[in-house]
């Protein structure tokens, strides 16, 4: 075949080659080549043949055929295309439709502290030996899953390494009402206090107030229905006695219920009262023929030195116990406040445990108030529609680059439990915390915090304070 522009020709033969996909505007060229005597109708179909022989054809790769996917065995069965889109640092999937959603999430806290008690705190906490100048610890490493199933089936697994010991953490089913509310079954918090039901991650100090931590409820197996509306909140359960099986121990149970709302929620302000209730009867050992103990425990505000300055004995005799508390804050711009007072009441069966004194009941107490500023001008994450505080964002992220250096937010407190009461004399014993922070959001997953501890304790006779000095690392995910 003789060609008129060789190079034409050739350039023409390559286009084919390579973008035999464009088969409209390949056409229209070979007209406009024809038209102009360079190419003969001949040669243009030579050509096209030529492109035909050489186009690459894909092969089909044929799955491999997995044991016991026709079954529907559930490791083989077949995976199915969901135009699924993915996301970070938060690591997660979702549906095309967005019904369905699968997410990683994490936590770790790195915690160092530095005391200077007075001589007699050991005799307050009933400490039998020294206690240590400092310490660094791994308070909470936690890794979990969460997400939502056809839309109304929310979910979650978490696990906690907390000082050497692997316990769970949340772990259950809700189904999410068109109304705006849950229905929980499984293994997580009883609804009770505002700050025992804000997360770890977003507290304001290192630890929990003295009262919080000393008369907060547990995660326990149960079931709870709890509202998702936007400015209020309620929450009611009943629960069971830890997911251990015993057979020698009668399980205790527990009703609570919680419930708070906003009467000022503004993008400036808010303003939110609430309070709850929670009554347990106490689980009882058949094989001792007592009742078990019961800790109410708190520390000095960090757990990188355990000076047991509230609770360092637990309760014993105790046949039910019933938790009141009374919930209040407040927030303008970057200035807030948060306040809660607490109570329990305690009724002991002398018969039915180790009870020393000639009491039949016992009543402990105590408050807290804490208030903050950020100096960058963020303003605090309320959650009305949950009661508590969320997950706290920076106006912008550290990068010395750009002249940015994060969030910084200052806070004082103060916090006593008053537990003299106790079902063994002496053992009784009451502590006061006040407490200086700074906290650095890096980012709103890197978190640095700063907290200066004046706390006094009293055990009988025995009375001192003492100062710590404490600081956290903290990476969320």
């Amino acid at each position: 075949m003789k060609f008129q522009n060789l190079g034409v020709v050739a350039a023409l033969c390559l286009l084919l080659t390579s973008i035999g996909a464009m088969a409209s505007e390949t056409d229209r060229l070979m007209e406009v080549l024809i038209e102009k005597g360079v190419l003969s109708a001949e040669e243009a179909e030579s050509i096209r043949a030529e492109a035909e022989r050489e186009e690459p054809v894909d092969e089909p790769v044929e799955k491999v055929k997995l044991i016991g996917a026709e079954l529907g065995y559930e490791p083989t069965a077949p995976m199915r295309d969901d135009g699924l889109t993915g996301t970070v640092p938060r690591i997660g999937l979702e549906s095309a439709d967005g019904s369905s959603r699968f997410r990683m999430r994490g936590r770790v806290q790195l915690d160092a502290a530095w005391q200077d008690f007075g001589d007699d705190i050991e005799n307050v906490a009933r400490q039998g030996h020294p206690f240590p100048d400092y310490g660094v610890i791994l308070r909470r490493v936690r890794l979990g899953a969460l997400g939502i199933m056809n839309r109304h089936w929310e979910w979650q697994i978490e696990v906690d390494y907390a000082e050497n010991e692997v316990d769970l953490a949340n772990t259950y089913m809700a189904y999410l009402f068109e109304h705006g509310g849950r229905l929980a079954a499984g293994y997580f918090k009883e609804p009770f206090g505002m700050e025992y039901a804000t997360s770890s991650r977003y507290i304001t100090f290192i630890e929990r107030s003295v009262p919080a931590d000393a008369y907060k409820v547990n995660r326990e197996p149960g079931l709870m229905y709890e509202t998702i509306q936007p400015n209020w909140y309620l929450g009611a359960g009943v629960f069971g006695h830890g997911i251990d099986y015993d057979r020698e121990i009668r399980e205790g149970w527990a009703l609570s219920l919680r419930s708070s709302f906003a009467p000022v929620l503004t993008n400036e302000s808010f303003v939110h009262v609430g309070g709850g209730i929670n009554h347990r009867r106490n689980a009882f050992d058949r094989d001792s023929g007592e009742y078990e103990s019961v800790r109410l425990r708190a520390r000095e505000g960090t757990r990188a030195i355990d000076a047991r300055l509230v609770g360092r004995d637990d309760i014993e005799g105790v046949e039910d116990f019933t938790r009141t508390n009374l919930e209040f804050a407040a927030g303008h711009q970057s200035w807030w406040m948060q306040g809660e007072y607490y109570r329990v009441d305690l009724d002991l069966d002398p018969e039915r445990g180790d009870v020393r004194v000639d009491e039949t009941s016992l009543t402990l107490d105590g408050w807290y108030l804490h208030t903050g500023f950020f100096l960058t001008g963020e303003r605090k994450n309320y959650r009305a529609f949950s009661g508590d505080f969320g997950l706290q964002r920076p106006n912008n992220n550290f990068s010395p680059r750009d002249g940015h250096w994060g969030a910084f937010e200052v806070a004082l407190g103060y916090g006593v439990a008053d537990s003299r009461e106790h079902s063994r004399a002496g053992r009784g014993q009451k502590g006061e915390r006040y407490t200086a922070g700074l906290n650095w959001y890096l980012t709103e997953e890197a978190l640095l915090k700063f907290n200066v501890i004046y706390l006094e304790g009293e055990r009988d006779e025995y009375k001192d304070d003492g100062w710590v000095y404490g600081a956290r690392f903290q990476f969320i995910f």
